[in-house]
């Protein structure tokens, strides 16, 4: 740890700065920046510099190659490269390490549409190893491109770190936890109802339902009559949007605490909830009730079938009315049929011991169990339901209905619930584990910690099976003839249970594991069909990355836990969730110690970044027009570090790039064009100007604000710190002290030296090609001992508490700044400008300032005296400002007049600030006057040789 001292600063001076451009092309700057890193291998010298060191560790959550760089990958790469670089400046061993997500039904649905494919059957149709290898060379495809962009952004990666789900040695870990799972008693095979998808073929496990969230869809609702089975031409009224259940209806479930009522409407009873009726009965033209009834009196009262398919479910204690707590008189009538295709009804059926059917195949069609609608895909079959339903007198009525269902986050085609047997994990067994853990990570903001828990609280069992075919193999093999199962926990245990040699080279994936069976028991072993859940290969990373526990059982231990990981809001219930699970199932302890959960990125109107939308630019083309630093300086600088969303465009870049980029830009020009012109070099001696002793406790606060924001993982508090900074910096410090620069006063120049280096080792962890190009050439260029990266330097510290002292001087010069403020806003008032000296102003109801300030508001102000006084009776700050302009004062004003006019010339011409120049300017009575009075003066403030009379403005050339 190095802590911030000014007077120790010593280097060897080998030459002068190189000139700085007025105009940056950024975009040029990092890529040669980049070029100096490869040339100069600073990324494998950093990491062979601190291996040896305390080791500082983050988990690159694996990335699904199966699409181009977007702007999500940008905040997240960003977000992965802050902290490495922050902790390996702070003195620690960071492992950069890469991940690739390269399973799943996204690669999958990226192949079939590529392939035209729109079943599970096209697949094989093709062949799984055909299909497989599709996959795996489409994953390969994208890798490079997400590299170069990674790369482009400024993020350091170690590729010999590199990771991917889908190697060999990755699968035999995850091999090892489903074992390691089942032998804790955590895992095991259920039957229950869940979120399946018909398009993908696949169940999906609660938090892939939570990713892809609801959306409208409309679908036909039906209020159905279902006949008393003792009370002939009396119906029970149930409402569904999903008539394809029908045909499965099991029971009526009511409420305890709902009133029904009995109606008569056309010499039929209908029976329904009391509030529902006028809803119900809107289109009738006469209906009455006739009888209220206790919801108690309808329970276990019979009723007659719809369809007569599972007639033979009566016996088992089916085709009744019972009590179920999800009925509601929100919407439908009071009244809820139950069918296997729910997940409160299958809890129900389970309950009361009424055994399941399925007719809907893995595609959504319709069975032969329902020979009626057989081969019929069950949203179309609904048609042929109401119409049957109609012509046998069992329809009351049916509309079109717009309502939220759950939507397939990667296929975006809405989910049905369905009765599958899958291998669970059991999460509700170390719940209270889980919930213990999460107390003691730091999750930012601290909604994102309410919501991770609140997801733990409301968790359910982890359904892992799925019946895809570019996957991790489910390692159970179950034998045809005892169904006992065996769960292979290694390569090495298939081999001696098959009696196969597997060889170096065995890849574990469909369809080639699928072949390898053996008798025993008097049966053959052969492996279940599912592969498993892709969130489970992402949760495995921190030790499946390592192919623990068959070697680097030391790396693994090392780097468990994490000390930081970070990505978007949405992984609060995927990435985060699955590997914490998976971490406190396998290692008892929680994976991660602080969490960063960022928010999403949206176009200049605030809607979400869409590719077909085209509502937003290319991140190749902010590459090439601003840069990679300003993109980052955007990121971290937004509530998207809290979890918030922000909005993107390139306005906003325009406006970051004129707040912090220019303004800093311009600091480090300013300073290089009067150190070279003066031949300044850095030295150790201290200053007691109160500007400079300012500049330099702003920058030791800065210091103790980025470190203590970075420390506590709140980015954009500590990275909201460098504007207002360099502002004062700027249009503060520069400003302020421009004459003692331009003459070459050796404090002032080295007190803006030391603030520029020690800001650009501040900010390397944020815009590392901007900081790099300000080190390089102040540092590396003048002092050839020096590290020869910024990134190779210490992070600055402040060790101690500032003194009352520095506060004192701090609040001083606010002080000075806000009177500074008041004063030019009275002077605007009084439309004067600034440029035309006074004689006083008097400054009320504020402790008097010491001389050295007032010095500076006088300065400031450009008047010639300030005084300080108290108005009875007032609190707030006023000012007074004599605006009586003599003679002298009036000459002064055309002096600075003159020179602002020069000033000009000479930007507008591009003239070098070091350039000796001539100069006319108009013949005009005060004009001369003032020359007269204020040549020398002029002369020298705008390095100007010569002055002559003309009839304007102009540069006649250099001297």
């Amino acid at each position: 740890m190095v802590s911030f001292s000014h007077n120790s600063i010593c280097f060897l001076i080998m030459s002068k700065f190189e000139e700085v451009e007025i105009n940056p092309n950024y975009p040029l700057m990092e890529r040669s920046i980049l070029e100096l890193w490869k040339t100069n291998n600073i990324f494998e010298k950093i990491n062979g510099h601190n291996k040896d060191l305390p080791k500082y560790v983050y988990y690159d959550g694996p990335i699904t190659a199966n699409g181009d760089p977007h702007y999500g990958h940008a905040l997240t790469w960003t977000m992965k490269d802050l902290f490495p670089r922050y902790y390996t400046m702070k003195g620690f061993s960071v492992e950069r390490n890469i991940g690739w997500d390269c399973q799943g039904i996204l690669v999958e649905y990226e192949v079939e549409k590529k392939l035209g494919f729109k079943h599970k059957s096209d697949v094989e149709k093709m062949g799984v190893d055909k299909f497989n290898q599709e996959c795996r060379n489409s994953v390969l495809s994208y890798r490079e491109k997400m590299v170069e962009y990674e790369t482009r952004l400024g993020r350091w990666i170690d590729r010999s770190k590199e990771y991917s789900t889908m190697d060999s040695s990755y699968i035999e870990s995850i091999w090892w936890a489903i074992k390691t799972l089942h032998e804790k008693g955590l895992l095991y095979e259920g039957h229950k109802v869940v979120a399946y998808s018909t398009r993908s073929g696949m169940t999906l496990s609660f938090h892939e339902v939570a990713d892809g969230g609801y959306s409208e869809v409309v679908d036909p609702a039906v209020t159905v009559k279902f006949e008393l089975k003792d009370e002939p031409g009396t119906y029970l009224l149930g409402w569904t949007t999903t008539p394809w259940t029908l045909p499965g209806n099991l029971l009526l479930s009511i409420g305890k605490k709902i009133e029904y009522v009995k109606v008569k409407s056309e010499e039929e009873f209908y029976i329904l909830a009391k509030e529902r009726v006028s809803e119900i009965f809107k289109d009738k033209e006469k209906y009455e009730i006739v009888e209220s009834i206790e919801a108690s009196s309808l329970i276990g009262k019979e009723y007659l079938s719809l369809f007569d398919y599972y007639k033979d479910k009566k016996d088992e204690g089916a085709f009744k009315i019972i009590y179920a707590d999800h009925v509601n008189i929100d919407e439908g009538t009071g009244i809820v049929h139950l069918a296997p295709y729910g997940q409160e009804d299958f809890d129900i059926l389970m309950e009361l011991g009424i055994s399941l059917f399925d007719y809907i195949s893995e595609t959504g069609e319709f069975t032969s169990d329902i020979p009626e609608y057989e081969g019929q895909f069950y949203k179309k079959a609904n048609k042929s339901i109401i119409a049957d339903l109609e012509k046998d007198g069992k329809l009351f009525s049916h509309v079109e209905y717009p309502h939220q269902m759950p939507i397939d986050y990667r296929t975006k085609e809405p989910l049905i619930y369905k009765p599958i047997t899958s291998w669970y994990v059991k999460v509700g067994g170390i719940k209270e584990k889980l919930l213990s853990e999460a107390k003691n990570v730091h999750i930012v903001p601290d909604a994102g910690k309410a919501r991770f828990v609140n997801w733990i609280e409301n968790a359910r069992d982890w359904s892992l099976s799925r019946r895809r075919f570019w996957g991790t193999p489910l390692p159970i093999w179950v034998n045809d003839k005892t169904n006992d199962i065996k769960i292979v926990g290694s390569f090495k245990e298939l081999e001696e249970l098959s009696g196969q040699n597997l060889g170096k080279d065995f890849d574990p994936h469909k369809p080639f594991v699928d072949d390898i069976t053996w008798e025993s028991d008097g049966g053959t072993y052969k492996r279940v069909p599912e592969v498993i859940d892709v969130w489970f290969d992402s949760g495995s990373m921190p030790f499946a990355r390592y192919h623990y526990p068959f070697e680097n059982v030391d790396q693994f231990k090392q780097s468990y836990p994490a000390d930081y990981i970070s990505e978007s809001d949405d992984q609060i219930r995927l990435w985060f969730y699955t590997m914490f699970v998976l971490g406190v199932a396998l290692f008892d302890k929680a994976p991660f110690k602080n969490v960063i959960v960022t928010g999403m990125l949206g176009d200049e109107n605030g809607k979400k970044m869409s590719k077909s939308k085209g509502n937003y630019p290319p991140i190749e083309e902010v590459f090439e027009k601003y840069g990679s630093d300003m993109l980052r300086y955007f990121l971290l600088t937004s509530p998207l570090t809290k979890m918030e969303p922000a909005r993107f465009s390139y306005l906003i870049l325009l406006e970051t790039q004129k707040e912090f980029f220019t303004m800093l830009w311009n600091s480090y020009r300013y300073f290089v064009t009067y150190a070279n012109l003066h031949d300044f070099k850095p030295n150790s001696k201290k200053s007691d100007n109160v500007l400079d002793r300012w500049i330099l406790s702003r920058y030791r606060e800065l210091v103790m604000g980025v470190n203590d924001g970075m420390d506590k993982y709140d980015v954009m508090s500590a990275s909201k710190l460098f504007a207002p900074f360099v502002s004062d910096l700027s249009t503060w410090y520069i400003r302020r002290s421009r004459d003692r620069i331009s003459s070459g006063d050796e404090l002032s120049l080295n007190t803006l030296y030391t603030v520029l280096v020690g800001f650009s080792k501040i900010i390397a962890p944020f815009t590392p090609f901007l900081a790099e190009e300000i080190y390089q050439n102040l540092v590396v260029n003048v002092d050839k001992s020096a590290p020869i990266s910024i990134h190779m330097t210490d992070y600055p510290e402040v060790v101690e508490e500032s003194s009352e002292a520095t506060k004192d001087l701090i609040k001083n010069m606010e002080v000075t700044k806000e009177i500074a403020s008041f004063g030019n806003a009275v002077r605007k008032e009084m439309s004067i400008p600034v440029r035309q000296p006074l004689s006083e102003m008097t400054v009320y109801n504020i402790k008097e300032l010491s001389s050295e300030y007032v010095e500076i508001i006088m300065d400031e102000m450009n008047v010639k005296s300030v005084k300080f006084g108290k108005k009875d009776g007032e609190k707030n700050i006023s000012i007074y400002i004599n605006n009586v302009i003599t003679d002298d004062l009036l000459l002064e004003g055309v002096a600075r007049e003159i020179i602002r006019e020069i000033q000009k010339l000479r930007k507008n011409a591009e003239v070098a600030w070091d350039a000796i120049i001539k100069v006319q300017y108009p013949d005009i009575e005060n004009y001369k006057r003032a020359v007269e009075k204020f040549e020398k003066e002029i002369k020298e403030k705008t390095l100007t040789s010569k002055l002559e009379l003309s009839d304007k403005f102009a540069i006649l050339g250099k001297a």
